[in-house]
C-alpha cells in the first residue's frame, strides 16, 4: 500500500469492530489488523448486551466484522509486530512483513487474563470458570459457588463481596493469597465460607453443565496428607489482567501504575495514537468496549475533520 489509510485499528475485538463500522459508515478509509484471538474466545455466552443477551461473542463479532466489511472496511487476519512514525503517518508492520501507513491509529488490542496456576483451571476458563460477576452473577445466583483465589487479591476479594448479592453460599479457597485478620473477619460476618488449604485440582463436574470439583490436599499428623474433594455448582477466579500494550510502550505512550494513559476521548500522550477498551482499561464488558470505541471513532473522525478544514483555510490564504 502508498496511499494512506484514514485510520488503522489494531485489534479486532468488540471495542476495534464496534469503532470500524462507525469509522466505515463516516466514509473513512479503515481497516482492521487482527491476530483472531479475541478475549471472548473461550466463552459459549455473553451477557449484559441489551437486545442481545446470551449471545455467542464468537457470532456475534463475526455479525460485527461482516457488517464493517459491508459498509466498505477492510479486514487483515496478521499480527502487527512494529509501528513507526514516519512524516505524518504511521506504518505498521506484520509479522508475515506486510506494511501498512495510516493516518490515525486506533489501539484495540485487549487484554491477557492471567490465571491462577491451578491444574485443570484453565481448561474450564470461559465453560464453568469465570471472573466477571456482572457478566456471570445472575446466571449462578442461590447456587453453591467456589472462588479460587489467584495472583490479583485486590480484584478477587472484591469479587468476592459482590457475589454474595447472587448467592448466600460462596466458599472462597484462599490459593496462598494473603488475607488481613479485618478481611477475615469481614468474610465471616457475611457467611463466607474460607478454606486455606491448597488447591491441587479442579475437574468439571461430569453429570452437571457448570458444576466444578476442586480437590485440596491437607498434611496429617503422619507426615503425609489427605485429599478432600469437594462440589460446587459454578466457580469464579480472579485472573491477573495483562494489557496488550507493548506497540503503545514502544511508541513512547505515557502510563501510569501499569497501564498507558488514554484521555477521555481515547487519545494517548503521542499524536496520532489512539486506544479504546481492555488495552486501557480493565476489565471492561462487551458492551463498554464497543460504547468506547464508537466514542473513540467519533472522536478520530472529529479530529481529522478539522485537520481536513485546517488544510483547506491554508489554502485560501495562499
Amino acid at each position: 500500500m502508498t496511499e494512506p489509510l484514514d485510520i488503522l485499528i489494531i485489534g479486532g475485538g468488540f471495542a476495534g469492530t464496534a469503532a470500524g463500522v462507525t469509522l466505515a459508515r463516516a466514509q473513512r478509509t479503515v481497516r482492521i489488523i487482527d491476530n483472531g484471538k479475541p478475549r471472548n474466545r473461550y466463552s459459549t455466552h455473553s451477557h449484559g448486551i441489551m437486545g442481545r443477551d446470551g449471545a455467542n461473542p464468537m457470532k456475534l463479532l463475526d455479525q460485527g466484522r461482516n457488517e464493517f466489511m459491508t459498509f466498505g472496511g477492510e479486514v487483515t487476519q496478521d499480527e502487527v509486530t512494529s509501528l513507526e512514525q514516519t512524516d505524518n503517518a504511521w506504518t505498521a508492520t506484520t509479522a508475515d512483513g506486510r506494511q501498512f501507513p495510516a493516518r490515525q491509529v486506533l489501539m484495540a488490542t485487549g487484554i491477557t487474563d492471567e490465571l491462577p496456576d491451578v491444574p485443570g483451571l484453565s481448561e474450564l476458563w470461559g465453560s464453568r470458570v469465570f471472573h466477571c460477576p456482572y457478566c456471570h452473577g445472575y446466571e449462578v445466583r442461590g447456587r453453591d459457588l467456589a472462588v479460587v483465589g489467584g495472583a490479583n487479591p485486590g480484584f478477587t476479594v472484591r469479587m468476592v463481596h459482590l457475589m454474595r448479592k447472587w448467592t448466600d453460599r460462596v466458599t472462597f479457597f484462599t490459593n496462598g493469597l494473603s488475607l488481613s485478620e479485618a478481611d477475615r473477619a469481614l468474610f465471616e460476618k457475611r457467611g463466607v465460607v474460607l478454606i486455606d488449604a491448597p488447591i491441587s485440582r479442579v475437574q468439571p463436574v461430569p453429570e452437571s453443565e457448570t458444576g466444578v470439583l476442586v480437590n485440596t490436599t491437607n498434611p496429617n499428623e503422619a507426615g503425609g496428607s489427605a485429599s478432600t474433594t469437594r462440589s460446587f455448582e459454578a466457580c469464579f477466579t480472579g485472573p491477573d489482567f495483562h494489557p496488550n500494550d507493548q506497540l503503545l510502550l514502544a511508541a513512547g505512550c505515557e502510563s501510569d501504575n501499569g497501564w498507558v494513559v488514554r484521555q477521555p476521548n481515547g487519545k494517548t500522550s503521542v499524536a496520532g495514537l489512539w486506544t479504546a477498551g481492555n488495552v486501557t482499561s480493565s476489565p471492561d464488558q462487551v458492551s463498554q468496549a464497543m460504547g468506547t470505541g464508537v466514542a473513540t471513532a467519533i472522536a478520530i473522525d472529529q479530529f481529522l475533520l478539522d485537520e481536513e478544514l485546517q488544510q483547506v483555510r491554508g489554502r485560501a490564504l495562499e
